[in-house]
């Protein structure tokens, strides 16, 4: 489940905003990541979600592995998520959210936190850092009743955790999995 780079090369990271960033913002953001991953300048569009001001999508082509944390973000990831608090406390009440994505060889992993408030966010984010061995798990073989493509959760405020893990399998773009707690398993959705 690791990732091997060349020596010298870093995976690669794309950044699209919706909404704006300031050119602060803006600016530290893409330093932050230029650190450590190969990187453009973030892009903008529209933000079609009238209840927010802003939503940070980061797509880092690196497996979702304890390794992105310790070995290729280390301190960026603190900086990162502060910046990602920031950018939230500037919004105030208009809002701002990030979806996180992650590129494995075999799973696309996304975080989609949704509109939170400052302690929502930063529980969140701590969070993504700490369930690489929660997910490891879930995606293992014996888990999965075939291989998965794309696993999406989203926060949930009331419980102050990710949840809603979804899968969809490589085969049937139609079928759609849940991740069932109890049993530690995927299970077909019903629709």
């Amino acid at each position: 489940m690791g990732c091997r780079l060349l020596e010298g090369s870093k995976p690669l990271a794309e950044v699209l905003i919706e909404g704006e960033l300031s050119p602060f913002e803006h600016e530290a953001l893409y330093q932050i990541l230029k650190k450590r991953f190969r990187v453009e300048q973030p892009s903008y569009v529209d933000l079609p979600d009238e209840d927010l001001a802003t939503r940070i999508n980061i797509v880092f082509h690196h497996p979702y592995n304890v390794d992105l944390f310790t070995g290729v973000l280390q301190e960026n990831w603190r900086d990162l998520k502060e910046l990602f608090k920031q950018v939230r406390h500037r919004r105030g009440r208009a809002g701002a959210a990030f979806n996180l994505t992650f590129v494995g060889k075999e799973i696309r992993l996304v975080f989609r936190s949704g509109s939170l408030d400052h302690e929502e966010m930063s529980s969140a984010l701590d969070q993504i850092g700490h369930l690489t061995g929660i997910v490891h798990q879930m995606v293992r073989p014996e888990a999965m009743l075939e291989p998965l493509s794309l696993i999406e959760c989203s926060f949930d405020k009331a419980s102050d955790r990710w949840h809603e893990f979804r899968g969809f399998s490589l085969t049937d773009e139609k079928k759609i999995y849940s991740f069932n707690e109890a049993d530690f398993r995927w299970t077909v959705r019903e629709t």
